[in-house]
């Protein structure tokens, strides 16, 4: 119990930490968020140690979010890496002191070109502070460390500066969901925000038949189809989906000695869908309709509900 006790005591003092820095946070990360609006670069994300990591986060949660960045290693930096920043590029330096000499001797050769210096840090008069054009003071903070040495606290508060640095420029930007399933196109994240129409049966590579259509006509067109020969889209005169044609179905109606009249039109056999979905819905709403109908396959329809495919359950939820 008290190796638990003091877990919670670190998690509230890193809470606690962070309720502090939303009260310390100024006009400045507004600058920044300006500058780095109206510059024509990228924002270059510069720390040491567990400052670099941070860095690494926060650059990767700007370019995430829409706004380009990369990360530079300071003493790779003065070794020739330096040639990654251009003019007009935004500078973020990391370090809790303002001290760390390894971005201090960054700071000499980047003033050489035409950026803007930021800084990160927990001390507003350090070295680094006055070096740069604008700062997002953090203040002192108790490391959680028992020892008071272990980066904690003060980390804790520089990803989270970055956070809101990074979400004000996303918000200022209008990044909105389409954009960010563009730069999350694989995982489940970026699978729940693709489009339906993205993962649709496309209306080339089905069967349609109109109601009326003999289902000799069907069933044998179906059969020569083979694009998605099980299957087929019954529309009416405005090409709104109004059935859909299983040859599985079919199949099993055989299976039991139930042999359809094959000049029956197939409005009799088809199945009318149960819901529809427009293409521009993200694949999250067609998975709560398969799920609350219990449903294998959706009519997709456009904005003047004309049919333009078809989406299989299989196909986003996988096989039962």
């Amino acid at each position: 119990m008290v190796m638990l006790e003091r877990a919670r005591a670190i998690i509230r003092q890193e809470a606690a930490a962070l309720e502090s820095l939303s009260n310390r946070i100024d006009e400045n990360i507004c600058i920044l968020a300006d500058y780095i609006l109206s510059s024509t670069g990228i924002v270059v994300v510069c720390g040491i140690g567990k400052s670099r990591l941070v860095g690494e986060k926060i650059s990767a949660i700007l370019a995430s979010t829409g706004t380009r960045s990369i990360t530079l290693d300071p003493v790779d930096a003065l070794h020739g890496d330096l040639g990654r920043v251009r003019a007009g590029d935004v500078i973020l330096a990391l370090s809790n002191s303002g001290e760390t000499a390894e971005l201090l001797q960054l700071i000499r050769p980047v003033r050489q070109l035409p950026v803007i210096v930021a800084a990160i840090t927990g001390r507003a008069s350090s070295s680094l502070a006055q070096a740069a054009d604008v700062v997002l003071d953090i203040g002192l903070m108790q490391e959680a460390c028992a020892l008071g040495l272990a980066p904690t606290t003060s980390t804790t508060a520089m990803a989270a500066m970055g956070d809101a640095l990074a979400l004000i420029l996303q918000e200022r930007r209008g990044f909105t969901r389409q954009d960010f399933a563009r730069l999350h196109p694989s995982g489940s994240l970026g699978r729940e925000l693709m489009r339906v129409r993205d993962l649709m049966w496309p209306l080339e590579a089905i069967p349609v038949f109109r109601p009326d259509t003999p289902l000799s006509q069907a069933l044998l067109s179906m059969c020569r189809d083979s694009r998605r020969s099980g299957v087929a889209a019954v529309v009416d005169e405005r090409f709104k989906v109004v059935g859909i044609l299983v040859g599985e179905s079919i199949g099993r109606l055989v299976e039991r000695g139930a042999t359809p009249d094959l000049n029956d039109p197939v409005e009799r056999h088809m199945q009318p869908p149960l819901k529809a979905i427009p293409g521009h819905a993200f694949l999250d709403q067609a998975v709560q309709l398969f799920r609350q109908h219990e449903i294998e396959l959706l009519p997709v329809h456009d904005d003047q509900e004309r049919f333009v495919g078809l989406i299989s359950r299989q196909d986003i939820l996988g096989p039962p």
